[in-house]
């Protein structure tokens, strides 16, 4: 019954992710979380922080504005004091013209009473850095800048 729970209150975080209530998503984070997006590009790196983690969803937003994630499994195991989930996913997102930049991925997440304590980000990293680099022709910086960490 519980991970019922947790897959639902999961489900309505991403609802809240879709919508950009990136305010919400930081307040989900235990104060000790790791947040972690695999590569080397804009978006990638650990964040350790809650005001770095915040500053990751900002520049998100700024990057991929709009950005919607459509869940195609979602896994749940383990007690309250360490439950682990895994979402995979394909997103939604376009270029400043309007083209579609489709990713697929999975989200490893770690919770201890409902709060994150890890989430990662695993999607194609090439084609991640390919859509950077579309977005940066089209004039968006923040696609270029050093990776948050920290």
């Amino acid at each position: 019954m519980y991970h019922f729970f947790v897959r639902r209150r999961l489900r309505t975080i991403l609802g809240k992710l879709n919508a950009g209530d990136f305010a919400f998503i930081t307040r989900q984070f235990h104060r000790d979380a790791a947040h972690s997006f695999a590569g080397k590009h804009a978006l990638s790196g650990t964040r350790t922080t809650p005001g770095r983690i915040a500053e990751w969803y900002r520049r998100l937003a700024a990057v991929f504005p709009g950005i919607r994630f459509d869940v195609r499994k979602l896994f749940v195991s383990g007690p309250p004091w360490n439950t682990q989930a895994a979402i995979q996913w394909v997103d939604e997102v376009r270029d400043r013209e309007g083209r579609p930049l489709p990713n697929e991925g999975v989200f490893l997440i770690r919770l201890r009473w409902g709060k994150a304590t890890e989430f990662r980000v695993y999607c194609d990293t090439a084609l991640i850095e390919t859509n950077l680099g579309i977005l940066a022709s089209q004039g968006v910086e923040e696609t270029s800048a050093a990776p948050i960490v920290g």
